[in-house]
């Protein structure tokens, strides 16, 4: 069956020479019969009355009520409790300011340059990207250079030295040391917010503004640890000498007791604020917008300080998230506290598309390590000849060998066969020091039957290393990597693990279930197809090298479907004004080839002559589809609409080689345009998806009041443009 794709509309409404005022005046007009119940689970409702407040730092829409938090409340805001029953607003509630500027910083203790200068920073968790890579979390604002006066952004830091933890804040330093250790890495990742948010403006925030950042980290120089430190062993410059806790996963913080570390005030524990948490899920931080949670600690001992910043906060083992920003505040009751604001790790990880595995890829299986059996001991547990030693112990038939696996008496046992110094075990005559498995040997030969010299070189006999290979994430019919011995023979076996489907494979891709072999390169790496169904696969993998095999490594290989080819179809590319103004016409916009669930925007970058920028957002359907529709309202005025409009659609899990999908349409008087196409019957409809899956587009064109994707308006030379999430002022 087909899935329908429910639209969501931008509605350009033109009112001119009426300005803001004349544009509201297509509102529904409401009867003034007290207070009205604003419905909480529409996101346009929300929106539009969050518009009508000014100066929001905080807001949230729980349990059926929408709180607005403020520093002050004007007239028009106080206003919405009036208007509204299940409408709250808090006064008091400030902008709160990152942990930034010279502080702009690092981790448990990292320095970051900032041009001339720099900043410290928090480490918040270490661990391994999905590639087996070693990765730090931190905060997103560390790696933004902001202007103190303005807020804006101008440029990135760049990551540099660990810091001396004996010098660090924590424990009575002035900081700033580097360990001399080398420069950690370079940023991977990194976010702080979403656009800048003016003083008493009422902008709004959006659903992937978060404080988070990643490290690439250089193994050359740093071995990643999961735990986190509690910096009591910071004198001896070994900060994971000892650990507060050690981080097996990520999760939702609950309400309660948190802890944190950070290079400013070391390891602290306060409570959650959850008076606060229940009331919003986004605070100004800094001039933006930032998702978490609070926690409150007494006034004076705070839960963190600036140079926290990217500090880990933790639940047992538990990562719930890292310090984005704080500062003095006053609790439900009066009462001043110190208040810290803490980006959400499970949430920062959802909408920035980043992993992190607490497991380290590297680490070796648990074995037996065979060098050590003893050469003179009785294989599989068979009978030996009396004078051979059995576990382990020297064993001597005609000389003094040496029984460490490397070197074996004649007189050992092999094979699991029984033996005796001075019989054959095969029933052939032979020498009182042959090899119990009937080949003629050296009293010195070793226990498996070759044909060695007592003086041979016995690691050439020694089982090779099990490959090094860790848990890895594909696309279908792309490579498994790993590491074994130079120049040797690497066999991988697999089958399904979980959903993984037997099908058709791609030609150059493996089956769903087998086994190949491959050589190793001069360096010791190999790469193999990985399956071409999705899916979780369970891998061995083993290497030969002078004869022997050594040990299996197991691990496990996720296939991702190969991402579909993005697509953007713009449908009509001309239409004519008259027809903009239906609704049942009007341009339809529809992209294909992102993830099911994946959050899409558009934006209209350019247009006529006053319009600004403004944007959209959509989810994309389960065959990774989205659909928006744009026309205006304003039948009376068609020709407020007239020009060109250029579009880009961008993905919330894009990387960043990934180019925006661009297109553009055409709004043009009635004895220039083509009337839309055929009169609209199918236009958009039917034709406007492409050949991508996405058929059967409801249009869902909205009214100024009714729009599901968000409120705001824009002036377009008279006219008002309805957008997203949030009002951008006119020059």
């Amino acid at each position: 069956m087909q899935k329908k794709l429910v639209q969501s509309s931008l509605a350009l409404t033109a009112a001119t020479a009426l300005g803001l005022g004349g544009a509201f005046a297509a509102s529904p007009a409401v009867a003034d019969n007290g207070p009205q119940k604003l419905n909480v689970q529409s996101d346009a409702a929300v929106q539009k009355t969050l518009d009508k407040a000014s100066g929001v730092n905080a807001y949230g829409a729980k349990n059926g009520k929408l709180t607005i938090g403020v520093e002050k409340a004007d007239k028009t805001t106080k206003k919405l409790e009036q208007d509204f029953s299940n409408v709250k607003v808090v006064e008091g509630v400030k902008e709160l300011k990152a942990y930034a500027g010279n502080d702009l910083v690092g981790g448990a203790g990292y320095l970051v340059k900032a041009g001339e200068g720099g900043g410290a920073c928090s480490t918040g968790f270490s661990g391994w990207d999905a590639d087996g890579k070693p990765i730090v979390l931190t905060a997103g604002h560390c790696a933004k250079i902001i202007n103190e006066q303005s807020g804006e952004f101008e440029g990135d830091t760049t990551v540099d030295e660990t810091e001396q933890p004996s010098t660090a804040p924590a424990v009575g330093g002035e900081g700033f040391k580097q360990t001399g250790l080398g420069v950690i890495g370079s940023w991977g990742y990194n976010k702080f917010g979403g656009e800048l948010v003016p003083p008493g403006s009422d902008a709004q925030p959006n659903d992937d503004d978060i404080d988070f950042a990643v490290i690439n980290v250089d193994a050359s120089k740093y071995n990643v640890k999961t735990g986190v430190t509690d910096w009591s062993t910071a004198g001896d410059d070994d900060l994971a000498a000892k650990l507060a806790t050690d981080i097996t996963k990520v999760g939702a913080h609950s309400e309660g007791t948190v802890q944190k570390a950070g290079r400013t005030t070391g390891l602290t524990e306060n409570e959650t604020w959850t008076a606060y948490n229940e009331q919003f899920d986004f605070v100004n931080v800094s001039g933006r917008f930032v998702h978490g949670f609070g926690v409150k600690a007494p006034s004076g001992k705070p839960f963190s300080a600036p140079g926290d910043s990217g500090g880990g906060v933790f639940q047992g083992d538990t990562a719930v998230g890292v310090i984005s920003g704080g500062g003095p505040a006053e609790d439900e009751n009066g009462q001043e506290i110190d208040f810290s604001w803490v980006a959400d790790l499970d949430y920062s990880l959802e909408k920035s598309g980043q992993s992190i595995s607490f497991t380290d890829p590297n680490e070796e299986p648990p074995g037996d390590d065979e060098a050590e059996a003893d050469a003179s001991a009785a294989a599989d547990g068979e009978d030996a000849d009396a004078s051979a030693a059995a576990e382990g112990d020297d064993a001597n038939a005609s000389d003094n060998a040496d029984a460490d696996a490397k070197e074996a008496d004649a007189s050992s046992a092999a094979e699991g066969d029984d033996a005796e110094a001075s019989a054959d075990a095969d029933g052939a005559e032979a020498d009182a020091s042959a090899a119990a498995d009937g080949d003629n040997a050296d009293a010195s030969s070793s226990a498996d039957g070759k044909d060695d010299k007592a003086d041979s070189d016995a690691d050439g006999d020694e089982k090779p290393e099990a490959p090094k290979v860790g848990d890895q994430t594909v696309v279908e019919g792309g490579k498994i990597t790993g590491k074994a011995a130079p120049n040797a023979d690497v066999k991988l076996t697999w089958k399904p693990a979980g959903d993984a489907q037997a099908g058709s494979a791609q030609a150059q891709a493996a089956p769903a279930e087998g086994s190949v072999t491959v050589k190793t390169d001069a360096d010791g790496n190999f790469s193999t197809e990985a399956p071409a169904e999705a899916g979780e696969y369970a891998y061995s993998a083993t290497v030969t090298a002078n004869g022997q095999t050594s040990e299996a490594t197991n691990f496990t290989v996720t296939v991702r479907a190969a991402e579909a080819e993005r697509k953007l179809t713009v449908e009509p590319k001309e239409i004519a004004a008259s027809d903009f103004v239906k609704e049942d016409k009007g341009v339809q916009i529809t992209a294909e080839g992102f993830e099911e669930g994946e959050k899409v925007t558009l934006k209209v970058v350019d247009g006529p002559e006053g319009v600004k920028d403004y944007e959209m957002t959509q989810t994309a359907n389960a065959e990774g589809v989205v659909g928006f529709s744009i026309y205006g309202t304003s039948a009376s005025n068609p020709e407020a609409y007239l020009g060109k409009y250029d579009v880009q659609v961008t993905g919330a899990n894009d990387t960043e080689d990934e180019e925006a999908l661009t297109g553009s349409f055409q709004v043009v008087a009635d004895e220039d345009g083509n009337g839309g196409g055929n009169d609209g019957d199918d236009n958009g409809n039917d034709d406007g998806n492409g050949d991508g899956g996405g058929s059967d587009l409801p249009r869902t064109g909205a009214e100024l009041t009714g729009l599901a994707a968000g409120a705001g308006l824009l002036l377009v030379g008279g006219a008002a443009v309805v957008l997203t999430m949030r009002r951008k002022k006119n020059n």
